[in-house]
């Protein structure tokens, strides 16, 4: 017996867990029209008026499914659902579907150019982002000057302290390594090797759909050998997209 009633409470958990409080919120227009489906073209075959509450089972792009009091279901379009008011009495803000998928992003790439000590340089990137402040990005950087090659890669991590806004500007700390190759024309020049420090900050501006447009500074600290140090500043704009 005590078996079976152990079986029994393992089955319960699930069902306790998968039980979904929806959100209510408070109709303030005279009366709030409900569709069939989501979209114009579906008729309104009942209304909700003033005062009555209504859960949100779901959305589609600007639409909500909704359910009354009484158990009626139906679709209600965003602009009178930002008319509701919550639990709290205050207006219900929606945010755009699309700012969703961008504030709940983790895989970003993308590419950028600029100047890498007053040289043309090239960048690919990748960054996966841990939380809402905190984002790891490695960078691979060319760059092409006239009298040397440099290659560029590092690890850093991004502090965002407004992500969640349109306009997020960041700081940037990390580490990597540095390879230059001179030229052939310059004579006793040798290959430098060496490990860098990185800081900068940047911007990341969110575009449409999936697409991020970012502006970078970085001051890069070479450390060619325990006596010499020398520090570059590469300037790079680029795009990127999310998963």
């Amino acid at each position: 017996m005590k078996v079976i009633r152990l079986a029994c409470l393992l089955l319960l958990i699930p069902l306790a867990m998968g039980a979904v409080a929806y959100q209510r919120v408070q109709v303030q227009d005279p009366y709030m029209d409900m569709h069939t489906g989501p979209g114009r073209g579906f008729p309104a075959v009942q209304i909700v008026e003033r005062g009555e509450w209504v859960e949100i089972l779901m959305r589609k792009t600007d639409w909500f499914k909704v359910r009354t009091e009484n158990g009626k279901e139906g679709w209600v379009v965003r602009s009178q659902m930002e008319k509701t008011l919550t639990g709290a009495g205050v207006r219900k803000n929606f945010r755009d579907v699309l700012m969703d998928d961008y504030l709940n992003r983790r895989l970003e790439v993308g590419f950028a150019a600029g100047r890498f000590d007053g040289d043309p340089s090239l960048s690919v990137r990748s960054s996966y982002r841990f939380n809402n402040f905190i984002v790891g990005e490695i960078n691979l950087s060319q760059v092409s000057g006239a009298f040397s090659s440099s290659r560029i890669v590092d690890l850093s991590l991004q502090i965002a302290p407004y992500s969640d806004n349109r306009f997020s500007p960041y700081f940037n700390l990390g580490f990597g390594h540095f390879k230059n190759e001179p030229k052939a024309p310059l004579v006793n020049a040798l290959d430098t090797s060496a490990t860098t420090a990185v800081v900068g900050v940047g911007l990341r501006v969110y575009l449409t759909r999936r697409f991020i447009v970012r502006a970078d500074f970085k001051n890069y600290v070479v450390m060619i050998d325990t006596d010499r140090n020398e520090e570059f500043q590469q300037w790079l704009t680029g795009f990127s997209f999310f998963f």
